[in-house]
């Protein structure tokens, strides 16, 4: 007989397991790169959960130039520990999990790979209430959220110009660059002209006296908001201690709810970039939003992907009680995991809306673009 808790019928985590995807890419520069490596393909890491009732949960864990990685953490230490664990109890497991692994880390692969498993638990619990996860979340489930297009780096002032004003001519209403160069960003402003928000992501690359500097150099550009101008990027309190006038965001290359809150406390950021993947999933994630409104800071996702973990952030931000931008990654995709769901249309894209985290991943994508790891 089938245990009952709480008027919940109990399920069992019957199967884990993970799904390696390559997806390839275009972006209109040069190849991006981390870890030493170009990064020629979209990497998705895909977390399929089946319950001993049958249902099927997709979660994704970033896996970003490390898939081999997170896969193996998956694989090995986070799948076995939870067969035949009850699915339902998200909290409980996610709590237990995060306390018995922290041997390996409390940051990276361990969080990353946790990160798909609890996205693809949500995706169940909605899919058992048979309502998408915003709804589940207690929010009004909005069908179409702003984003802003965020362009890869290009190094080069006329190629961002021209990006600049091909995402304009798309619709969209805010930019971002991965630039720190002064004229990039002069470029950037020439093209987009007054008024428009421009977002400038430098990826941690300078001291805190070298980024005071800089924030001088790009104060004619109306900069809407610096990203992460500090190494290394857990050092919230030579952030906090900038006093610049461009507010600051951070919160990609933060893991757990326990990070934020140091980040809040030492008055780091303005915005908070919180990645789904990357946090500890949809549990950590809602923590993260909780502490940032008693911390008065806004929560901007964090969200270049276009797996399970896209769509989650969608949820998330639907349900939350102020709408946020979602992060669009500038780019064209060979093949879409969720159809029309990647697309940006007049600056806004749709939020899917069926059980779960909204829609299913195409099964032929899947198959087409599978790798062996």
């Amino acid at each position: 007989m089938r245990m009952v808790t709480s008027g919940v019928e109990e399920m069992k985590i019957a199967k884990v397991e993970t799904i390696p995807l390559q997806i390839p890419y275009q972006h209109g520069g040069p190849p991006a790169g981390w870890g030493g490596r170009d990064w020629l393909t979209l990497s998705v890491l895909l977390v399929r959960v089946e319950t001993d009732n049958g249902l099927v949960g997709w979660g994704e864990a970033f896996s970003y130039n490390c898939l081999p990685s997170v896969k193996a953490m998956l694989d090995s230490t986070i799948a076995p520990t939870v067969i035949g664990r009850d699915a339902t109890n998200i909290a409980g497991l996610m709590r237990e999990l995060q306390q018995s692994l922290h041997l390996f880390g409390r940051y990276g692969v361990t969080i990353f790979g946790l990160s798909g498993l609890d996205i693809a638990l949500w995706d169940i619990a909605a899919k058992a209430a048979n309502v998408p996860l915003a709804k589940l979340l207690g929010g009004e489930g909005r069908t179409s959220l702003p984003a802003y297009a965020s362009l890869l780096k290009y190094r080069d002032p006329e190629l961002v110009g021209e990006k600049v004003r091909a995402a304009l001519a798309q619709g969209y209403d805010a930019i971002k660059l991965h630039e720190t160069g002064v004229e990039e960003v002069r470029a950037a402003r020439d093209a987009m002209g007054e008024g428009v928000p421009l977002c400038v992501d430098t990826n941690c690359p300078w001291t805190p006296d070298q980024a005071r500097q800089m924030a001088e150099k790009f104060r004619p550009f109306d900069i809407y908001w610096l990203e992460e101008p500090v190494f290394p990027p857990e050092d919230f309190n030579a952030l906090g201690r900038l006093n610049i006038d461009t507010p600051i965001a951070a919160g990609e290359n933060a893991c757990t709810a326990f990070q934020f809150q140091q980040m809040f406390d030492a008055g780091a950021v303005t915005y908070a970039q919180p990645s789904v993947t990357k946090v500890g999933g949809v549990s950590e994630f809602r923590k993260i939003e909780a502490i940032a409104e008693t911390a008065g800071v806004t929560v901007m996702p964090h969200s270049p992907y276009f797996g399970p973990g896209w769509l989650a952030t969608l949820q998330l931000a639907a349900a939350a009680a102020v709408p946020s931008w979602v992060e669009r990654f500038y780019c064209d995709v060979e093949a879409s995991l969720y159809g029309q769901y990647i697309d940006v249309v007049e600056g806004n894209v749709s939020v899917p809306t069926g059980p779960g985290l909204g829609a299913e991943p195409d099964l032929d994508v899947i198959k087409d673009y599978r790798i062996e790891v």
